[in-house]
């Protein structure tokens, strides 16, 4: 049963509601020592209500602000919910940011307490905290007993201190949540910070529930479904879609162990929806295209009619919903050779997954659609709680980003950019009004619109597409206005491109910067019996230039001519988050790759 949303207005109300009203049902799984391990949402509100309560016992207060700093598991939606649940606001920091980017997020987000996952994260901490005297006490998650370090606690001490607080007050914890407001800040939630440091962006609860009262039900989420979580819970998608998303229908999440078992984690859990990454997406891509070319002959051709055989049937479904019979007896036939086999690398029970967070290549939709598993795309972004628009069973159109969520309106102003008018559009950014206002216009009747900062369209059908960031258009030196992001993804979905950048604002013709796929590059170098002794070396082999040419080439060649990249330079090693080139969520950082490179990118047009 769906909870009534105006009744329970708040996330910790709906947290709540389970908890009372469905306290039996399993909600989330993690692995322990080797096997999986089921939580129900009775266990997982006395978790939280104990970390509440604890929190409580520090001396936090209404409003105060508390980081988590942890790769995504079990204890950190645990404590989401403490946080939230006592009305104190959650500042999350990315489990793979530098000792300065903690620093910064830590101090503009005024927090007094954090909790870390692991030793590594601590000594992040500890590394800092001199110049953080706001910061009161430090937990830390995994077993840990702190020697001669004062307020440092361990959960399980934390935890029993929480313990300790409910029994001299007993309905505290739930008093709180009781008092929560709609309007209430839960959350600052960091931008990738693309062009300098990251902003704070304030989500109260009407933000997210203005999405999480329609998403489920617009691309089909069902209680039976189950998620897995693996992103960082430090960006607002995995917040959203393995966390906040199940206050709607009560479905099941589990938590993977890392983002390098997500392969094997799938195949033991076998979820049933699955939300990704582009750069997800593409890496299962790349490691179905490299088996495919490893595979004998009559395996290649097998492979090669049965995805001819997908593309007939997905074509002749957007003419007519009813597929002719012979095509359905060898799509039947194609499923049980090859559809199958790839459906078996999600765990075999997948019904849909869905891509978000930036723009994926409408060829990798297209290739897993052939492949019998739907992927949707949506857009939204840290400003919109999350979602915008998005495709959804039955109305899907490949290369858009869907259709407008419930309640929200789309407009696009006289410079292509888009722009947003949504219950779910946050109020601002903490401590700075300058991006506030650039960020919210008034509209002629004095109603806030968001401004994106995407440039795109929609269509007579309300189709949204999106043609790239307002600020990283090029416009080269023949007048022409190229969408770099759009190259970008086709160039990465070569399984041995692991990154690209295409460069040439000004520039007679375009060129791009290309890192390299490590475990597919050093697979070739094997077949191909290179010696080399890094990547950087490999990197300037001959064999390994000609082979990205050829990638290059391919890519290039639907491009309009002054689209295509004319010259490219590979680079001895990946864009390096701890140099400031990328993002958590893998964006890159133009400004700063540019600077880093400029020797080598205005060399291409010397």
């Amino acid at each position: 049963m769906i909870p009534d949303f105006d009744r329970y207005n708040t996330i910790s109300k709906l947290f709540w509601y389970y908890v009372n009203e469905h306290g039996d049902d399993i909600t989330l799984w993690r692995k322990q020592r080797g096997a999986w391990e089921s939580l129900t949402w009775r266990e997982y509100g006395q978790w939280s209500r104990d970390m509440g309560n604890a929190l409580l016992a520090c001396g936090m207060n209404r409003g105060d602000k508390v980081s988590i700093l942890s790769q995504t598991r079990l204890e950190w939606v645990v404590c989401d919910m403490a946080i939230m649940g006592i009305g104190c606001v959650t500042a999350p920091i990315y489990h793979s940011n530098t000792e300065e980017q903690v620093f910064y997020i830590a101090e503009h987000s005024d927090s007094r307490l954090a909790f870390v996952e692991d030793q590594e994260q601590l000594d992040k901490m500890l590394a800092i905290w001199e110049k953080l005297p706001q910061i009161e006490r430090i937990v830390v998650f995994d077993k840990y007993v702190p020697n001669d370090l004062p307020n440092v606690t361990s959960l399980r001490d934390f935890m029993e201190m929480g313990a300790h607080y409910r029994q001299e007050h007993p309905n505290t914890f739930e008093d709180r949540i009781e008092a929560g407001d709609p309007e209430d800040i839960i959350s600052f939630i960091y931008t990738s910070g693309t062009t300098g440091h990251p902003k704070a962006g304030i989500i109260n609860s009407r933000n997210v529930i203005a999405v999480i009262r329609h998403l489920p039900d617009m691309i089909g989420v069902e209680k039976e479904d189950l998620s897995i979580a693996y992103l960082p819970l430090a960006h607002i998608a995995e917040r959203l879609l393995g966390h906040f998303n199940k206050l709607a229908y009560g479905n099941q999440t589990v938590f993977a162990e890392s983002m390098d078992d997500l392969p094997h984690n799938l195949r033991q859990t076998g979820p049933t929806i699955m939300f990704g990454t582009p750069r997800v997406f593409e890496k299962f891509y790349a490691r179905i295209a490299t088996g495919i070319s490893d595979a004998t002959w009559l395996q290649r051709t097998v492979y090669q009619w049965a995805l001819n055989v997908g593309k007939k049937i997905a074509l002749q479904r957007t003419e007519n919903p009813s597929v002719n019979v012979w095509l359905r007896i060898k799509g039947a036939m194609a499923r049980f050779f090859i559809y199958n086999k790839v459906m078996d690398i999600f765990g075999g029970r997948i019904r849909f997954m869905i891509s978000g967070a930036a723009p994926i290549s409408p060829d990798i939709i297209h290739y897993f659609n052939w492949m019998g598993i739907d992927v949707y795309e949506g857009y939204g972004m840290t400003e919109t709680a999350g979602v915008i628009s998005a495709n959804r069973p039955g109305k899907v159109k490949i290369g858009s980003v869907g259709q407008a969520l419930p309640d929200t309106q789309i407009k696009i102003a006289e410079d292509g950019e888009i722009c947003v008018k949504a219950p779910q559009n946050i109020s601002g950014y903490y401590k700075n009004k300058e991006a506030t206002d650039e960020l919210l216009h008034p509209g002629k009747n004095g109603e806030l619109w968001l401004h994106t900062g995407d440039v795109g369209h929609l269509d007579e059908e309300g189709f949204l597409f999106i043609t790239d960031r307002k600020k990283d258009i090029l416009i080269t030196a023949g007048g022409k206005n190229v969408a770099p992001q759009n190259i970008e993804n086709r160039l990465k979905t070569s399984p041995y491109v692991s990154q690209a950048m295409v460069y040439g604002d000004r520039k007679p013709y375009l060129t791009a910067l290309i890192t390299l796929d490590e475990d597919e590059i050093t697979k070739f170098a094997r077949d191909e019996k290179l010696l080399y002794q890094d990547q950087g070396d490999l990197s300037k082999k001959p064999e390994v230039v000609d082979l990205i040419d050829g990638e290059v080439s391919i890519k290039n060649e639907d491009l309009a001519s002054y689209e295509t990249v004319k010259k490219f330079r590979i680079l001895e090693e990946d864009f390096d988050q701890d140099k400031d080139e990328i993002t958590p969520t893998f964006k890159i950082r133009r400004k700063v790759i540019v600077e880093h490179y400029e020797d080598l990118l205005n060399g291409m047009y010397a």
